[in-house]
């Protein structure tokens, strides 16, 4: 569709499709989003579907609804339908009231109670998750599903959702906590999302230019500090506005989306920070930033986790798992299968994904490898019981968020909708 801006006929079909897929919660296809890109007012209608969408699920009590509202909806459809003089065309503002209000009436009022809090084992509203994390309330599941979904699980009810949006669809790749706050690489926008999860919303959003590739938290007497590192090799934090305090580490450029990864990680008073491309690890003064040390590992490092006593495990998507010391160099090494790409660590067990379709436990005394074949495991993060959360997307858009032991035995599991 690219070329059609100006064309008015072209932008009224566009924004007529925009409404039909948001109505339905189908997800755009390449064909809209390339239009999107070069249309201010296909995007401004874009906008105005979602702020309905978040309107109409917005603080709806988790009850049955009375049996006049689906009537009275129903009504004030008709009547924004009849309400356009014969010829007329309605403006863009209004014209998809009839078809948001209509589908709600119809099919959506006693879905809204469940979106909120649905019974346990039945479906969710888990669209596509790609990044879990640990909450202060739960857990927070991120979707790449183009609207950039939010949502907040307490155990296995979905208990808020949100929207995030964005310039583009939302492409999330890691999250970390601090305090009672969450932290959202988006990549695709080049943003950091602060998000408060009582009540969910997004509370802030950090410019991150060049876009953001990986995040860590580290907390102190001052509340804390977020550090990022960037696609194209800086490593700054979130101190101010435009992203505080910066210094370049590397001269990387830009990339895929789908190759947007590696690894930050506050840890023994110094910041870990891998460049993948490079098969370098640099250890950096939180304080100035300034690069203490280099260390070539090799390969792929992509993602960084502490373990106690002050040893640091790096994740190499050419399949390996390396222990690093606190100068960071490699003091042992395990082989893992396929091209893993994130790590979550729990005492002696770590659990890595490779999008690929598998999930390994290693244990890190033995040694021991025990792969689990899953659909498409996208994110997994180390629970303070002990147990692990695993964010497994979907060709289809069914996604699910999985809670596992350390014998990667599932004790509970939340599913969502299929795509249509």
């Amino acid at each position: 569709m690219a070329g059609m801006n100006g064309n008015g006929q072209h932008c009224a079909a566009v924004q007529q499709q925009l409404e039909e897929r948001v109505g339905l919660g189908q997800a755009l296809t390449p064909e809209l989003r390339a239009h999107l890109r070069d249309c201010p007012e296909c995007r401004a209608h874009l906008t105005l579907l979602r702020e309905l969408e978040a309107a109409l699920l917005e603080d709806v009590p988790p009850r049955e609804p009375p049996a006049h509202l689906k009537t009275a909806m129903m009504g004030a459809a008709r009547q924004t339908q009849t309400a356009t003089p014969v010829g007329a065309r309605p403006h863009p503002s209004r014209r998809w009231w009839p078809l948001m209000l209509g589908a709600a009436a119809v099919s959506g009022l006693l879905a809204f109670g469940a979106l909120l809090t649905p019974s346990r084992g039945t479906a969710a509203t888990l669209p596509d998750p790609a990044v879990v994390v640990a909450a202060a309330d739960g857990l927070l599941v991120a979707s790449n599903d183009g609207g950039g979904t939010l949502n907040l699980l307490r155990g296995d009810q979905v208990t808020a959702s949100l929207r995030s949006d964005g310039r583009q669809p939302a492409w999330f790749t890691q999250g970390v906590r601090l305090g009672d706050s969450v932290y959202l690489a988006d990549a695709a926008n080049n943003r950091v999302l602060e998000v408060q999860t009582n009540p969910l919303k997004v509370a802030r959003s950090y410019p991150v230019p060049g876009g953001v590739a990986g995040l860590s938290a580290s907390s102190g007497p001052d509340g804390g500090r977020v550090y990022f590192k960037t696609v194209r090799g800086a490593v700054g934090r979130l101190d101010g506005a435009l992203g505080g305090a910066q210094i370049t580490v590397a001269r990387e450029d830009g990339m895929p989306l789908a190759d947007v990864m590696d690894g930050v990680l506050f840890s023994g008073g110094r910041l870990f920070v891998t460049h993948h491309l490079t098969g370098e690890i640099c250890l950096l003064d939180p304080e100035t930033l300034n690069v203490r040390k280099r260390v070539n590992v090799g390969g792929v490092p992509v993602d960084l986790a502490a373990e106690a006593g002050g040893t640091v495990l790096a994740l190499d998507a050419g399949g390996r798992l390396l222990r690093l010391n606190a100068g960071g160099e490699v003091i042992r090494s395990w082989p893992l299968p396929g091209h893993p790409d994130k790590l979550g660590v729990n005492g002696s067990v770590a659990l890595v994904t490779d999008r690929a379709g598998q999930l390994t436990r290693i244990d890190l005394v033995s040694g021991e490898l025990h792969p689990m074949p899953l659909a498409h495991p996208m994110d997994v993060v180390a629970l303070p019981d002990g147990t692990f959360a695993v964010a497994e997307g979907s060709a289809s858009g069914r996604g699910r968020v999985r809670v596992l032991d350390e014998t990667l035995r599932t004790n509970w599991q939340v599913e969502g909708r299929e795509r249509r």
